[in-house]
């Protein structure tokens, strides 16, 4: 049995990730071979993982290699900076990247690395499942999100940008992303956000089937190739 680590933003997303993971996980019954750690790494944005040549980002990986059997990390983290470093951000070039410098943590040979980006923000996801939220209490009684709440027109990908904001307008007492976060991703239905054309949640679900297929087959990676 090998455990996948989780690598996550802040401090809602350590304990939201685990969950929407953990669903994704149940559809592909792959408790044969792997579990899920409970305990994700806060690295707080990917800025500070590209520091110094990456420096931070090989000490976290070394990091979570010294966790017992470990098969896989995987990093999730928001895609809503304009620029990083002086640059134009473009998640799918600095997800490369962050593959190719995990080699020097020995990912792809001892584990499996896969990172991606949600666009804007994880709360992006959420929006494009909102009508599933709607109406609908949180699992410890609390109201939700309005009742007859629907998504904004456009692309959920790149509006509204303040995806918190948004939610935090629609739910009866806001949205806190410590508080909130991990409720609603335990009720949301997935289904109707992988009827959005939501790319990065397409592309979290096929980097979690990816690390599945490698621990599996024993084959470690480096997502994206």
């Amino acid at each position: 049995m090998k455990r996948i680590v989780l690598f996550v933003e802040g401090d809602g997303d350590a304990l939201a990730v685990p969950v929407l993971v953990g669903r994704l996980l149940e559809g592909l019954q792959p408790w044969d071979c792997l579990y899920l750690d409970p305990r994700p790494f806060v690295v707080r944005g990917v800025g500070r993982l590209l520091k110094n040549d990456c420096e931070n980002w090989i000490r976290w990986l070394g990091a979570a290699a010294k966790r017992r059997e470990v098969g896989a990390v995987l990093l999730l983290l928001d895609g809503d900076m304009p620029r990083i470093h002086g640059k134009l951000f473009c998640a799918a070039n600095v997800a490369r990247r962050l593959a190719r410098e995990a080699t020097r943590a020995r990912g792809g040979k001892l584990f499996s690395v896969a990172t991606v980006f949600a666009c804007q923000e994880y709360e992006s996801w959420l929006i494009a499942g909102v009508e599933s939220l709607a109406g609908n209490p949180l699992k410890d009684g609390r109201p939700g999100v309005r009742f007859g709440t629907t998504p904004p027109d456009g692309d959920l990908e790149s509006v509204p940008r303040d995806a918190k904001g948004w939610l935090s307008k629609v739910m009866a007492s806001g949205y806190n992303s410590v508080r909130d976060q991990a409720p609603l991703t335990e009720i949301v239905d997935w289904d109707v956000v992988r009827n959005r054309p939501m790319r990065s949640f397409r592309r979290l679900e096929n980097a979690v089937s990816q690390i599945v297929s490698a621990i599996r087959n024993e084959s470690p990676l480096t997502s994206p190739s």
